[in-house]
């Protein structure tokens, strides 16, 4: 009985060991799919701030030309 019960727990272990070596290389690759996934949403998130950026520029450019077309004599004509 004895030699029995040894006999499983070692073949026990080695079935755990192969199970934890199995959970350790899945969670090496979700590591390193999280790792790309964080460096495609950082550059995603560049891009966005830029082009948001983009229209905060091109916005204050045309607001100070509709600043500009309110102040002219025929914008005040034409309001009347």
């Amino acid at each position: 009985m004895h030699k029995a019960l040894v006999k499983y727990f070692k073949q026990r272990s080695l079935y755990s060991q192969a199970e934890l070596d199995w959970c350790q290389a899945l969670s090496q690759e979700t590591d390193q799919k999280i790792k790309t996934a964080q460096e495609e949403l950082s550059n995603e998130i560049q891009q966005i701030s830029a082009f948001l950026q983009s229209l905060t520029d091109d916005s204050t450019t045309t607001d100070d030309a509709g600043v500009n077309k309110q102040a002219s004599p025929d914008a005040a004509g034409s309001n009347d």
